[in-house]
């Protein structure tokens, strides 16, 4: 299956071609998908369902990285029709995806004890972003938007165990930029967070960058021309990432100082900073423990002593070099900083924005590398380990196709809704979108008792979509298509599906060629 071929799609009506399969699966270190030759976003489409999947390149891989979790991936790009929170098991194929439009971190927290997919994401024009949690059906258990007139930022949304949900927020705000040459009556995008009762929506915690921080200390120049009016903000500090800890403080990252601090959950006040014009630490690595640039996903390892961060690497003046994932140690009594370990691309990737690092429960570091659309996966000493693209690297950065961050995650998805099913040429070919636990498909006569049935013939599951071949003796008319777990219970089942007969006209499969 991982190999490298060419797919040709070409949609023909009655044209019998007996051998189609489900997914395509990825390709393996192929030089044509990495200069667009199969696409700005080689993707996939399916018979039973309208969702598309990406179609990856691997470029490596090593059994250390398959710990049977999902990769979780906020799809988005201009060549993405249907940008929406997308799961990938671990061979690459799609499992779950819905069209909520432009999306943010994607990932699964818990509430209650209870798993929920998290994420934000914008519609389109004349909407608002909103943050939802969806439970293991799927379905939205809750909806939180921010308080007193700021509108959600989407780059972060945090579940707390006290049942409160932590989001960054920006407003259009008038601010006076005459200390940087601006205009007096100008305007910033002024950026921050809340903190919300995800019952009531109460606004429990209210922080803005702007009342902390001098617009001078920033990293990123006043551009000139329309920039600073109330049309078009100036973007001074640009919040990416908000985590509150177990002390009831919080830590931020802002990408236009490059800077992660240290918050104070009472009086707002921070309590350190690192890197930036405000940087409190001395560096015990040369300079590279404080001189991070534009940084993302800022995270405590071990609370107060230990972070991670994905450092994009970009200079004040626009220019990027290599993107890397940092483990770095703080004394916060003697004010000290040292680098314990970085994890670099091993394409010399330089992420202008977004991107991520997460250290896994094995002890992995995964980096999902922002607006190059791809991932890595090491060892905790750096060793890489996998390399996978789901956009061509030679595109990197056109932002045809991203991701605001790469997760790995448990997850075990129940979806209300019915599996679906259609037939194509000599097949059944069926999905359920969102499903985890499917491990075989069963074809049944239409007016079978499910509680006690003899399939017709029985297929395991294969990626998303799976091809179950109708039996050429079949008597039916008639069938449906059962999804089945490990021990042989029925999950889900298809409506009932009217099989064509010799010489009727349904609507082929279309051609797939490979070499």
């Amino acid at each position: 299956m991982l190999q490298s071929r060419v797919s040709i799609y070409l949609l023909s009506i009655g044209f019998h071609i007996p051998d189609v399969v489900g997914d395509l699966g990825p390709y393996f270190r192929s030089i044509s998908y990495e200069h667009a030759g199969h696409g700005k976003w080689p993707q996939q489409f399916y018979y039973s369902s309208d969702a598309i999947g990406p179609i990856l390149n691997i470029q490596r891989h090593a059994d250390e990285c398959d710990s049977g979790q999902y990769t979780f991936l906020s799809l988005l790009g201009s060549e993405v029709s249907s940008a929406g929170p997308m799961i990938l098991d671990e061979r690459g194929n799609l499992v779950w995806t819905s069209p909520y439009g432009r999306n943010w971190g994607l990932d699964v927290q818990m509430l209650d004890g209870e798993p929920y997919l998290t994420f934000c994401a914008w519609p389109g024009p004349g909407t608002h972003v909103t943050c939802y949690m969806l439970d293991s059906e799927y379905e939205e258990a809750f909806v939180i938007r921010p308080q007193n007139g700021w509108g959600a930022d989407g780059t972060e949304f945090q579940i707390t165990p006290q049942r409160t949900a932590v989001l960054t927020t920006s407003m259009f705000a008038p601010y006076d930029l005459s200390p940087v040459n601006g205009p007096r009556d100008g305007w910033i995008r002024d950026v921050g967070f809340q903190e919300i009762d995800l019952e009531t929506g109460a606004l429990l915690f209210e922080w803005r960058w702007s009342d902390h921080w001098n617009i001078t200390d920033v990293l990123v120049e006043f551009p000139r021309g329309t920039e600073g009016s109330r049309e078009a903000p100036w973007d001074p500090f640009h919040i990416n990432s908000v985590h509150k800890d177990t002390a009831g403080n919080y830590l931020v990252s802002s990408r236009h100082t490059s800077t992660v601090g240290y918050i104070d959950g009472s009086s707002g006040e921070f309590i350190w900073t690192l890197g930036g014009k405000r940087n409190m630490f001395r560096d015990l690595s040369n300079g590279a423990a404080t001189s991070i640039s534009m940084q993302h996903h800022a995270r405590f390892l071990k609370e107060h002593s230990t972070l991670t961060l994905f450092n994009n690497g970009v200079s004040a003046g626009g220019a990027y070099y290599r993107s890397k994932g940092m483990v770095i140690d703080l004394d916060v009594q003697a004010m000290t900083a040292k680098v314990l370990q970085e994890y670099h691309s091993p394409h010399r990737i330089g992420s202008e924005s977004r991107g991520s690092m997460q250290v896994l429960d094995n002890n992995n570091v995964l980096l999902g590398y922002g607006v190059n659309a791809g991932w890595s996966e090491f060892s905790m000493n750096g060793d890489l380990l996998c390399d996978a693209h789901f956009g061509p690297e030679s595109r990197f950065g056109a932002e045809d196709v991203l991701s605001y961050r790469v997760l790995k995650r448990n997850w075990k998805g129940r979806p209300k809704t019915a599996p679906d099913g259609v037939q194509r040429g000599t097949g059944i070919f069926v999905s359920w979108n969102g499903a985890t636990e499917v491990v075989t498909w069963a074809l049944l006569a239409a007016n079978a008792d499910i509680r006690n049935y003899t399939p017709l013939v029985s297929v395991p599951k294969e990626g998303f979509e799976t091809r179950i071949p109708v039996p050429v003796n079949l008597t039916t008319s008639s069938v449906r298509a059962a999804a089945l777990d490990g021990q042989g219970n029925v999950l889900g089942i298809t409506r009932d599906l009217d099989l064509f007969r010799k010489g009727e006209h349904a609507i082929q499969p279309p051609l797939v060629v490979q070499d």
